[in-house]
């Protein structure tokens, strides 16, 4: 378990916003569901190694996570660094950035693909860096975790508030990608943020008449 006083505000804000535009959440109704399928002993015994392994990968996202949001020392642009590293060590930013264009996924060149992941990258770590500075005082643990389907586990956790606030609950979706653990959803009290990304793309590129081209151009002029 990790439960250390910190920015953890900023956590929910900037990593856990990032992680929660899954492709996962539009796919399957996750939310209020228990869809635990039958395992053999063998399995079983698999299974339970992968949650424990699973809530480690948590734990240590966040540990990493409140080692630069908590440190003084450390320049904006070295915070920025290490935040990007996160994304890319802890989440499958490709699968997240492909969730969020949609349907016009589809109708986008090869080279359309390549430059809006590119842009979509940059924009999450400076749309995420600017609440840097939102951090308060406020904790971070795992409380347990459970299997769910084939490839998934569950990590829950809280985000508890030293003025006495009513907890915060964060669950994060892991699954071992070729021997990687990577996060592929969160949901934040229940609720899953990707829809309202994906929401905002398709508004902007229906705004150009369905040219993916003007959320690139969007993007790009938003990026500097």
């Amino acid at each position: 378990m990790l439960d250390r006083k910190t920015g953890l505000r900023g956590l929910v804000l900037g990593v856990a916003a990032v992680a929660v535009l899954s492709p996962l959440a539009a796919h399957q109704a996750w939310a209020g569901m228990d869809i635990r399928p039958a395992y053999t002993a063998d399995s079983l015994f698999v299974r339970v190694a992968d949650q424990k392994g699973a809530e480690n990968f948590v734990d240590s996202m966040a540990g990493r996570a409140i080692a630069f949001l908590g440190n003084d020392a450390m320049s904006q642009q070295q915070k920025r660094a290490s935040f990007r590293k996160l994304l890319e060590d802890s989440f499958d930013m490709a699968t997240i950035g492909r969730f969020a264009l949609g349907t016009y996924w589809r109708s986008a060149s090869e080279a359309q693909r390549a430059d809006y992941q590119k842009q979509f990258k940059i924009m999450v770590v400076n749309v995420y860096s600017e609440r840097f500075s939102e951090y308060t005082n406020q904790t971070f643990r795992t409380t347990g975790s459970r299997p769910d389907g084939d490839k998934d586990v569950i990590v829950s956790s809280l985000i508890e508030s030293p003025e006495g606030k009513p907890p915060v609950k964060v669950d994060w979706r892991v699954r071992n990608k070729d021997g990687r653990y990577k996060i592929v959803d969160v949901l934040v009290e229940g609720v899953s943020m990707s829809l309202t990304q994906r929401s905002d793309f398709s508004s902007v590129i229906q705004a150009g008449g369905g040219n993916v081209q003007v959320l690139l151009d969007h993007l790009k002029k938003k990026n500097g």
